[in-house]
């Protein structure tokens, strides 16, 4: 088991679309991606929550996996769709904003066809086969510029650029940091003791924003809940955090992986979070 907390990693900025900031907010209220879809019973998957959090969600029409969460998520989620700050995923999601204004008698109008004018007579041949001519330049030039946008989609679908797939991290990482931090367990305190080499503390899980003192190795510290958030891949495989109720670090935020979990000193390692300890709310 890793119990080195790497430094790497920084604050990253980005935008604040609706859906996406209800899908962490989701994410975030059940303790992490893989507890909301067994929470939910695998209404969706984390493949589909990684896509969504990313900004590829369902903007056409509203899709099955958005009802059916959307649905869940009022049943089972306190809080939903208000805690966020956003419209919930149904209203989030589709073209909600495509649907023609309906008559009096709740059917769109359709809008009349404008009269055509009769083509006026070609005046001579000449003049005829110089508009066959025209025609035909009109086509060959409109059918080559629409091959190279098309050409040009394609390849942009095919080799995504660097660039944009870091602006889409960028983005959920800076929504999932716009949300406020839970602060409550379920009011008891746990107890803990860090690894050989002790545990970093932060402000600030999702950003990485310093906190207090090193916690020394083999130290027994009181913690109040868990809370999940992958900020660097030091943390994996369950990207949890625990907050800090101990005087000298109270309301800080340190690894979990970086404590022993039930461990016994000599190994072997085999716990990377204690999940006795509550989920943060």
């Amino acid at each position: 088991m890793t119990r080195a907390f790497g430094e790497h990693g920084e604050p990253r900025a980005g935008g604040t679309d609706p859906f996406v900031k209800q899908t962490v907010w989701l994410i975030s209220a059940a303790g992490g991606k893989e507890q909301l879809v067994a929470r939910c019973g695998g209404l969706v998957s984390v493949r589909t929550l990684d896509n969504w959090t990313a900004g590829n969600y369902p903007r056409t029409k509203v899709t099955g996996a958005v009802r059916a969460l959307d649905a869940w998520a009022r049943r089972e989620m306190p809080g939903y769709p208000d805690g966020a700050g956003v419209p919930s995923l149904v209203e989030s999601s589709g073209r909600y904003r495509d649907t023609p204004a309906p008559t009096a008698e709740g059917v769109a109008e359709p809008v009349a066809d404008a009269p055509v004018a009769p083509s006026p007579r070609p005046r001579s041949r000449t003049l005829r086969w110089l508009l066959v001519a025209a025609s035909f330049v009109v086509v060959v030039a409109v059918t080559a510029v629409v091959t190279i946008v098309v050409d040009e989609r394609e390849d942009a679908a095919a080799q995504p650029s660097t660039a944009a797939s870091s602006s889409s991290s960028d983005d959920v990482a800076q929504r999932v940091a716009a949300l406020p931090l839970p602060s409550t367990g379920d009011g008891t305190v746990y107890t803990e003791q860090t690894g050989s080499i002790g545990a970093n503390t932060y402000a600030d899980p999702r950003t990485l924003t310093p906190g207090g003192p090193h916690i020394p190795p083999t130290t027994d510290i009181q913690v109040r809940c868990r809370y999940y958030a992958p900020s660097v891949p030091s943390v994996s495989p369950d990207g949890f955090w625990y907050l800090i109720e101990s005087a000298n670090w109270n309301g800080l935020w340190t690894p979990a992986n970086s404590f022993m979990n039930g461990d016994v000193p000599g190994g072997p390692y085999i716990h990377n979070t204690d999940f006795a300890v509550p989920v943060c709310r």
